[in-house]
């Protein structure tokens, strides 16, 4: 896709989401290349962090976040759970909901990957400056927040 003899309208005419795509494709080949001993999928990962930044969400809350079902979240809650990243609990204002939490493995595979992603960020924005690389955050931020309102 991504060519060094692309011209401009060509750049411009190409669809957002597929250069999305190409960098999401890269990133979990990166992934794949350095998280060979801990053994999750790029799949697994949205999870983590979700769980990571949300702790105590409910696996409903989960799914809606994901924008995937609740029987997707608790088959993917189920891997986690036998990999010993995350723990699922009963709430205790609601007993037929759960919550989760990550376990003490779970928080060092995110901080593990956290640091890995870090570095692969920094080496594709090299050419940016700090104050580029936020506000072009704050940019994608934005657009998260659209695209969930679609």
């Amino acid at each position: 896709m991504v060519d060094i003899d692309w011209k401009e309208d060509r750049i411009v005419l190409t669809p957002t989401n597929l250069y999305m795509e190409y960098i999401l494709l890269s990133y979990n080949n990166f992934l794949k290349e350095n998280l060979k001993d801990v053994k999750i999928t790029y799949g697994e990962l949205t999870y983590i962090y979700n769980i990571k930044y949300f702790p105590g969400i409910s696996q409903r809350e989960l799914a809606e976040v994901l924008f995937v079902s609740e029987a997707n979240v608790t088959k993917m809650v189920k891997k986690l759970v036998g990999k010993g990243l995350v723990v699922k609990q009963k709430d205790d204002c609601n007993k037929s909901r759960n919550i989760l939490f990550l376990t003490d493995k779970g928080e060092e595979v995110f901080v593990k990957i956290n640091v890995l992603t870090c570095g692969w960020e920094r080496k594709i924005t090299r050419n940016l400056s700090n104050e580029k690389l936020f506000e072009f955050k704050k940019f994608l931020y934005e657009l998260t927040k659209e695209s969930v309102d679609l």
